[in-house]
């Protein structure tokens, strides 16, 4: 086993083994709680989706780990794939900022299979999550937007570091069985950004979640790891970003106030929920009257061209990651839900028109603020140009998700998978988190059953 030394892998151990982590000031206990309602709302709407049943059907149905919306157990690894996939299946699972990457989808995936099987309290979740997030996040500023403009996948690369810290919190690892664990992880770190818009995209969140949980169980046997597995000549921060950055300082400030989460409105890649925002209030202030568009521009930030897709969507996981569907979904919708990402909207007639009607420019006079503002700008039929700009969408840094806000989308999420009384039973444990004494039951409600579907 490796020792404990002056290495990027020891420095973030010991963060993680100490007690930061679990004397977490209220704001971010809350912040934390809303987190795990969201993800295990946008993980119940995604197990309905081809990509996580197809992961999960390769899984055998023996464990004692809950495969949300399933009706099933499975393995602890298993459970964390098939609910990780779940989770980043409609692209509605929450962002962070600074890190380009979507932190709760792995972490609430790792951490609740684990959990469940080591019968560990709510509170010891909530700190393994802190654990976690800070660590992922405190590396996406250290490593980004290099990281991220090379082609990788953050929410892989740095996010199985990030939820490998979390499970080893969850599990006890001392620190040099931590380090271990992370070097482990940083052997498992991969994900390439040409798969988004496609089942790929998901399975990475999916085999995030659960190589940390595997990195883990291997440290816990004595399993070791190089030392410097990070800053090493041929280490994680060499191999993927050509550079070694200054560390930075574990929990000072705590990311989950200083830079916080982002909890998505509209199940779509992040650079389009500005526009869709802008989209929906031009629409007002049309009447809905759709047919009176003659042109659509939307000036985005030079950002966007990193994340979306450009060509024509064939499907609807394409679409999710196309700006031109997303705002003419709303358009013609009026709103931007699960229910717009179907084969019978993308083929729509009227859709399709207004598609081709819509382009899309870069804008230097947006802000570069990592929240992808949007300005449109509508020409009517009549000749008026309507223009309505989005500098932070809902769910971000100056337009915050409330409570109610995230338990009116747990239940839209939930609705077809758990029964009434059920979804409001995991609504109210969420919200005490803190105080369960184990999860098992929680994890337990989330399976649903077949007569739940």
């Amino acid at each position: 086993m490796s020792a404990v030394t002056d290495t990027a892998s020891s420095a973030i151990a010991s963060w993680v083994t100490g007690d930061a982590p679990a004397t977490l000031p209220p704001p971010a206990t809350a912040l934390v709680k809303r987190a795990f309602l969201d993800t295990i709302a946008v993980t119940l709407l995604g197990a309905r989706m081809d990509a996580p049943r197809i992961v999960a059907s390769l899984e055998q149905a023996v464990g004692s780990a809950s495969v949300f919306g399933m009706g099933r157990k499975s393995e602890v690894r298993a459970a964390a794939l098939v609910n990780g996939t779940s989770s980043h299946a409609d692209l509605f699972d929450d962002n962070n900022a600074p890190m380009i990457a979507h932190p709760s989808a792995s972490l609430v995936s790792a951490l609740l299979p684990l959990a469940q099987v080591r019968h560990a309290s709510g509170r010891e979740v909530l700190a393994a999550y802190a654990a976690g997030f800070e660590v992922g996040v405190k590396l996406g500023r250290a490593l980004n937007p290099g990281l991220y403009e090379k082609g990788w996948h953050v929410t892989r690369v740095l996010g199985v570091i990030g939820a490998t810290a979390a499970c080893a919190r969850l599990a006890g690892l001392d620190a040099a069985r931590t380090a271990n664990a992370l070097g482990i992880a940083t052997s498992m770190a991969s994900g390439i950004r040409q798969n988004f818009g496609t089942m790929t995209m998901p399975l990475h969140v999916g085999l995030t979640a659960r190589d940390a949980v595997h990195a883990v169980l291997l440290a816990e046997r004595g399993f070791g790891a190089d030392a410097a597995a990070f800053e090493g000549k041929y280490g994680l921060f060499h191999t993927f970003a050509q550079c070694v950055p200054a560390l930075p300082a574990f929990g000072d400030p705590l990311e989950l106030l200083a830079s916080g989460i982002i909890f998505k409105p509209f199940p779509s890649g992040a650079p389009t929920l500005a526009a869709v925002d802008a989209a929906l209030a031009l629409r007002q202030r049309l009447d809905g009257r759709t047919d009176m568009i003659k042109e659509v521009t939307c000036y985005v930030h030079r950002w966007n061209a990193m994340t979306l897709r450009d060509e024509e969507p064939r499907n609807p996981l394409q679409a999710r990651v196309n700006l031109r569907f997303c705002v003419a979904a709303a358009l013609l919708h009026g709103r931007l839900t699960y229910r717009e990402f179907t084969a019978e909207v993308l083929a729509d007639t009227a859709l399709q028109a207004l598609l081709k009607r819509i382009r899309v420019a870069i804008s230097d006079a947006l802000p570069d603020s990592q929240e992808f503002p949007a300005e449109l700008r509508i020409l009517t039929t009549g000749g008026e140009t309507l223009v309505h700009r989005t500098d932070v969408p809902p769910g971000g840094s100056t337009r915050p998700s409330s409570d109610a806000q995230i338990e009116a989308k747990f239940r839209d999420c939930a609705t077809d998978v758990l029964q009434a009384a059920t979804i409001e039973r995991v609504i109210d444990n969420v919200s005490t988190l803190d105080a369960l004494p184990d999860v098992a039951a929680l994890c337990n409600d989330l399976e649903g059953s077949t007569d739940e579907r």
